[in-house]
C-alpha cells in the first residue's frame, strides 16, 4: 500500500462536519470561499468551482447557520466578498492544515509499518524519497497492481541525500533549464549522485512559471515590483515544503497574494493564470543494482505504458513523451539552457 502526503481543503475539510456540515458541503464551502475572495460574485464563484448558483447559494446559507454568522456580504449593487468571518473560517483552514501536517506525517509511517507483514507474498516495494509532482501520486496508483511505492515528500537535495545513505531505492529531483541559481542548484544535486554507481530514469517534463490571480495584469518578472504586488513566497523546509506548489496556488487563490512560482497544473488546478517562466525535467536516481531489480524493472514498465502516459499526459504543462529512458547523470545537470 502506498502513503502519500495529505494536501487540499483541509483533509476533505473534515473539522467544519464538526460545526454541523456534511465532509461534502465543508468542502465545498471552503473552495467556493476561496474563489469569493478573488471574484465579486456568487455566480461566478459557482461556475469557478464547477457547482450550480443554487447549490453555491445553499452551501452558503447553510454555512452561516452552522457557523452563527453570515460569511458573504451580498449588499445590493456591490456585488459578492467575504465578511469577516468567512475569511476567518479561511485562515482557520489555514491553520489547522498547517498544524495538523506533521501528525499525519508521524501516523503514516506508523500505518507502513503496521500493514507491511500484510502485503501479498512476491508484491514489489520501493521507497522513494522525491521533491514534490503532482505526477507521483498518479504514478503510485498506476503501479498499485503490481508494485507499492513507499513516497516520502522531501526537498531534492535531501532525497538525493537519502539515496546516496541506502536510506531508499529512488530519488526524485528536477532540473530547471532557465530559472535563477539553476546551475548553482543542479551542482549542489550531483554532490550526491556517483556516476560508477547511480543512474537516472526520466519521469516527466514539467512547465513552471507564475502562478497569477486573474485579473492582477501579471505578464512576467519584472512586473512583480510593481508597488503593491504581493508575492507568495515557496516553503523551503518544514512540513509545508511538501506540496509547495498547491500551497502557492491556495495563497494566490485565497487572495492573500497576487502571484507566486509554481506548476501550470498546480495554477490549472484552482483556475489561476498562469506566465510560463521555464522547463523543468523530473528524474528518479537510482543505484544500478536497484534498476536490474525485479521492483524496478515493473517501475520501468509502468513509465513505458499508455495508461502512465495518458493520465500524466491530462496534468496542464505536463509532458511524459520521454518516461522511463535512461540518462546519464552528466547530461542530466549539463541540460540547463540547452532545452530553450
Amino acid at each position: 500500500m502506498a502513503f502519500h502526503t495529505f494536501s487540499g481543503p483541509t483533509f476533505d475539510a473534515g473539522w467544519l462536519a464538526g460545526e454541523g456540515l456534511t465532509r461534502e458541503h465543508g468542502r465545498d464551502l471552503l473552495r467556493l470561499l476561496a474563489a469569493l475572495a478573488r471574484s465579486s460574485s456568487l455566480r461566478d464563484a459557482a461556475r469557478a468551482c464547477g457547482l450550480s448558483y443554487r447549490y453555491a447559494w445553499g452551501v452558503i446559507g447553510e454555512g452561516a447557520r452552522a457557523l452563527g454568522g453570515p460569511l458573504v456580504d451580498m449588499g445590493r449593487g456591490r456585488g459578492a466578498r467575504l465578511t469577516a468571518l468567512g475569511q476567518r473560517v479561511l485562515d482557520a483552514d489555514q491553520h489547522i492544515r498547517e498544524a495538523l501536517d506533521p501528525v499525519f506525517e508521524r501516523l503514516r509511517g506508523e500505518l507502513r509499518g503496521m500493514l507491511a507483514g500484510a502485503l501479498p507474498a512476491g508484491r514489489g516495494r520501493l521507497r522513494v524519497r522525491a521533491s514534490h509532482d503532482l505526477a507521483l501520486s498518479e504514478l503510485a496508483r498506476v503501479c498499485a497492481p503490481q508494485l507499492d511505492l513507499e513516497i516520502d515528500i522531501q526537498g531534492a537535495e535531501d532525497s538525493l541525500a537519502a539515496l546516496a545513505r541506502a536510506e531508499c531505492e529512488l530519488a526524485g529531483f528536477h532540473v530547471a533549464d532557465a530559472l535563477p541559481r539553476a546551475a548553482a542548484a543542479a551542482a549542489a544535486l550531483g554532490q550526491w549522485l556517483d556516476p560508477r554507481k547511480h543512474q537516472l530514469v526520466h519521469f516527466v517534463t514539467r512547465e513552471q512559471g507564475l502562478i497569477v490571480r486573474p485579473g492582477a495584469r501579471i505578464r512576467g518578472v519584472n512586473d512583480l515590483a510593481r508597488p503593491g504586488v504581493r508575492f507568495a513566497d515557496r516553503p523551503q523546509a518544514g512540513h509545508s515544503a511538501g506540496n509547495a506548489d498547491l500551497r502557492v496556488a491556495e495563497e494566490v487563490a485565497a487572495g492573500r497574494a497576487d502571484a507566486g512560482f509554481g506548476l501550470r497544473a498546480a495554477a490549472a488546478r484552482l483556475r489561476l493564470d498562469f506566465v510560463p517562466l521555464a522547463k523543468e525535467r523530473y528524474f528518479l536516481a537510482a543505484s544500478r543494482r536497484t534498476l536490474r531489480g525485479a521492483p524496478a524493472q515493473a517501475l520501468l514498465r509502468t513509465l513505458h505504458s499508455g495508461e502512465f502516459a495518458d493520465v500524466v499526459g491530462k496534468l496542464p504543462g505536463y509532458d511524459p513523451a520521454r518516461a522511463g529512458e535512461h540518462e546519464s547523470i552528466a547530461a542530466a545537470l549539463s541540460w540547463i539552457g540547452r532545452s530553450r
